[in-house]
């Protein structure tokens, strides 16, 4: 086919091929430093999409241009100004080969990336391969060869750094995750910090050790359970809060970035020799190499190839020195004046955002009455991808982490009455209530099965969405405090829409939600007023056999509106209901999901799930004392541990 082009265009191509390969490669290496970790802060679809296509292109040009330059060192057929312009492209294989090695800053797109480690360790071979074929090739009597040696040596340093982050942080290698540190930083006799950001890094450490280890489906002992709520209940919400988003942006480090290697000391000695060849053969090509007998365009390459390594390597240097790990590590070592000194200039050049700090808003009424979908992307079966557009971002505030953390430690406390901490039925009723809790306090369950405990969750999450939004829309101009209830159901709404594998097993298909076709805004609100009660037999037949959530929701909406009058009292209600789905769903998440959820800016439910287990609301446990206790007791005792931290 390209026999056929004009021969301009074919000299153009031959010229430029390898060229532009190797551009290409720089610059998507450039896009993934760049927005690598990024995507840990930033929620947003634009940036999900630049991270995947410049992830799944990078190592495919890397490759064929690797590729091509083996192609090409046999092209040269006597012509000296060939053999030149092949020998100083010969030079760029090595580099090809850091390309593969990737940033520090995103190893793996997603987890599963990870768990395929052998494929990247047969790709390691067989690029070095290649690589070292170019090499071989491109042999002379030239000083230029003996500048690809260094560079050699450091491109398999950095892909070989890939493959053993790839298999460091895969299921299997995980599960030999221990709680052994936990254990002793829990039991350590420490005095809390005085400043509370540090308190909080040292927290967060500590409790990494006990997620990193549950995220792995592993077992948790009782008594790190108990250890774990003691000490976490004592934390303030804020604080609660800031020390998960530590804690969550260490896990998204060591499942997604090179973290796992460039925090040891073996990482810093293979950083410091990779750094130290590359600096090396860029001074040697600078100052040994006749610029004059090779193209000067491959000499601008190469110079530019040079630039971006000691780039590549700056920045991961950057990033090793303005990072969470680097802080804690000082922290550690907070009794030596220079640790302090040290500690206070890296805290001030830092950004105190670890995640994307939102929460996604979907409303289902509006989003059928006032976004109607293109008739053609119907037909064409993407019109549920458009879905995506409605979604809105909205600023979490301190407000709405009181409530939530609130909520939480009551639950807690709750269950550590009169010994409950102990049975596991109590732990299962107290983690399962999905709005039966505040119903049954309020002695109103029995008429609020229907839409609770006898229907499926997802079902009740549709019911208690759209009788929100109606009650909102009644009393609109009374509903000051109706705010987290309203953010609560658009989130849970999202996640029903957007992001059904975060709920639990069970949730209904896309095809069974309302879609209020033909219908205003005005009088789906207005609906309640002819709805008939939930009591009502031939609605009650008609809600087991159909179950049509769009005719459920007026009955909610209708039923809530008579049955408490005073609006306050209603809107308290309707956010604790809420917020027992909300820690249903966070409690049912597989762990899997949470780890997805970190790529994408972060979700609230992950948040709230850490929330949970550190307070000790969760059932992945094992009770057994008499293992437990010896385990503990080469560093203190339990009762001493337990009294400690409360206080007495």
């Amino acid at each position: 086919m390209l026999k056929n082009l004009p021969e301009e265009v074919l000299n153009l191509w031959n010229n430029w091929e390898i060229r532009g390969m190797v551009l290409l490669s720089l610059l998507l290496q450039t896009i993934l430093i760049i927005s690598g970790h990024l995507r840990k802060t930033i929620a947003r679809f634009w940036i999900k999409i630049l991270v995947w296509s410049a992830y799944l292109s990078a190592d495919m040009v890397a490759t064929v241009a690797l590729g091509n330059l083996a192609r090409s060192q046999g092209d040269s057929s006597g012509d000296c100004s060939k053999k030149a312009n092949n020998s100083i492209q010969a030079l760029w294989a090595p580099f090809l080969l850091l390309h593969l090695g990737g940033p520090d800053t995103i190893t793996a797109y997603s987890i599963e990336d990870n768990e395929l480690w052998l494929r990247h360790l047969l790709g390691l071979v067989v690029q070095v391969g290649v690589a070292f074929y170019v090499f071989s090739r491109s042999w002379g009597s030239g000083i230029l060869q003996f500048i690809e040696i260094p560079m050699f040596i450091a491109g398999i340093i950095k892909y070989s750094e890939r493959t053993w982050v790839f298999w460091s942080s895969c299921s299997k290698s995980l599960r030999n995750s221990s709680l052994s540190g936990f254990r002793s930083s829990v039991c350590r006799e420490t005095e809390p910090e005085s400043d509370e950001q540090r308190e909080y890094l040292r927290q967060a450490y500590t409790f990494f050790h006990i997620s990193k280890f549950t995220m792995q489906d592993l077992v948790l002992g009782y008594w790190d359970l108990a250890l774990s709520h003691v000490r976490f209940s004592k934390i303030p919400a804020d604080g609660a809060f800031k020390v998960v988003e530590v804690e969550l942006g260490l896990i998204y480090d060591m499942l997604y970035t090179k973290a796992p290697l460039i925090y040891s000391l073996s990482g810093i000695i293979l950083r410091c020799i990779s750094f130290l060849f590359s600096v090396t053969a860029s001074i040697i090509f600078q100052v040994k190499i006749e610029k004059h007998a090779y193209s000067s365009i491959d000499v601008a390459i190469t110079y530019l190839l040079f630039v971006a390594a000691a780039f590549l390597e700056l920045y991961a240097f950057l990033c090793l020195v303005f990072s969470d790990r680097t802080l804690i590590w000082l922290v550690d070592e907070g009794g030596n004046a220079w640790a302090s000194a040290i500690y206070s200039w890296v805290r001030k050049l830092t950004t105190s955002k670890r995640w994307s700090r939102s929460i996604s808003q979907y409303n289902l009424i509006r989003v059928c009455t006032e976004n109607k979908p293109l008739k053609c992307l119907e037909f064409a079966g993407i019109d549920e991808m458009m879905r995506r557009m409605h979604v809105n971002q909205k600023d979490l505030n301190g407000e709405l982490h009181e409530f939530i953390f609130k909520h939480l430690r009551k639950k807690a406390e709750t269950m550590k009455e009169d010994f409950n901490f102990f049975d596991k039925k109590t732990r299962s009723k107290i983690i399962g209530q999905r709005g039966d809790g505040v119903l049954e306090r309020e002695g109103l369950l029995k008429n609020y099965k229907w839409c609770t405990t006898k229907e499926e969750f997802s079902r009740s999450i549709v019911v208690w969405h759209l009788a929100t939004e109606i009650c909102y829309g009644v009393d609109k101009d009374d509903a000051s405090n109706a705010s987290r209830s309203i953010c609560l159901s658009e989130y849970m709404m999202y996640l029903l829409v957007i992001r059904p594998n975060m709920l639990s097993k069970g949730f209904m298909d896309e095809g069974s939600l309302p879609t209020f076709r033909n219908k205003r805004y005005k009088d789906i609100i207005q609906s309640y007023r002819g709805a008939p009660g939930y009591d009502d037999v031939r609605f009650q037949r008609e809600w087991k056999t159909n179950k049509s959530t769009a005719r459920g929701g007026p009955v909610l909406a209708r039923q809530l509106l008579e049955s408490i009058s005073e609006s306050k009292k209603r809107w308290e209600m309707i956010e604790e209901v809420w917020m027992e789905m909300l820690t249903y769903a966070a409690a049912h998440c597989p762990w899997k999901e949470h780890a997805h959820a970190l790529r994408r800016g972060g979700e609230l439910l992950t948040h709230v799930c850490f929330l949970m287990l550190h307070l000790g609301l969760s059932q992945q446990y094992e009770y057994n004392s008499v293992d437990d206790i010896m385990l503990y007791r080469p560093v203190v005792s339990i009762t001493k541990t337990l009294l400690k931290y409360n206080g007495r």
